[in-house]
């Protein structure tokens, strides 16, 4: 189709079309290459391909889950914090109020005869009726042996006691329980108690004494 033209107008026309064809196979290389790689220049592609997946550990299992709840559960009940003992004689709340009347009420009775099976101050008292005189006071009914009173209430730890609350005594760890007080006071030199003995109706710090430290079993709030 140049065979008219000079010849020096053939040679441009052919060098241009060579040129033309060139440019046209790169433009297409390069539109083809990236769309196969989503459109991403061949420069802004890393050698790899990430990893997409998560890890295959990644997902916590609702055992594990559990776990882990139960540790932070057992850490928490794990925190010991003593509670605050309340001053005796400045009653905070309505319970501290009837605490400390029920010891109040107690005193009285300081110096009244012992009395095996005695119920009231006239005839003397035992321990247990002793403490259910008292707590009927403070309209609280307790049982009527010091072993049933081991039942009543709720447990409380020896280091924890507050006025008001009852101490239960063993002769030995597998004994039955035989005697039973009422706390008057937990100080720094040991807790106070009053109950009826042999030497009648009595305040002893119960912690201090070589008889009634080691027959020490448990504790009970009835409040």
């Amino acid at each position: 189709m140049y065979q008219f033209l000079p010849r020096s107008v053939q040679l441009a026309l052919s060098l241009a079309a060579m040129l033309l064809l060139s440019a046209c196979g790169l433009f297409s290389n390069e539109y083809s290459y990236n769309a196969s790689r989503d459109g991403r220049p061949t420069r802004d592609r890393p050698l790899y391909e990430e990893d997409r997946k998560p890890p295959v550990n990644e997902k916590v299992s609702p055992e594990d889950k559990e776990d882990e709840d139960v540790e932070l559960i057992f850490e928490e009940e794990d925190t010991d914090t003593d509670e605050v003992i309340e001053s005796p004689g400045i009653p905070s709340t309505e319970e501290a109020l009837l605490r400390q009347e029920a010891v109040d009420y107690a005193k009285t009775f300081l110096g009244t005869k012992y009395k095996l099976g005695g119920t009231t101050p006239k005839g003397g008292f035992d321990c247990s009726g002793f403490t259910s005189y008292v707590m009927k006071q403070v309209d609280i009914a307790l049982s009527r042996t010091s072993q049933a009173q081991e039942n009543n209430g709720r447990k409380v730890r020896l280091k924890n006691v507050k006025a008001g609350d009852l101490i239960f005594y063993r002769r030995s760890p597998l004994g039955k329980v035989f005697h039973v007080s009422i706390v008057v006071a937990n100080k720094e030199d040991g807790i106070y108690v009053i109950h009826s003995t042999s030497r009648g109706v009595v305040i002893d710090n119960v912690t201090k004494s070589s008889y009634w430290s080691p027959k020490i079993s448990s504790a009970r709030s009835v409040f």
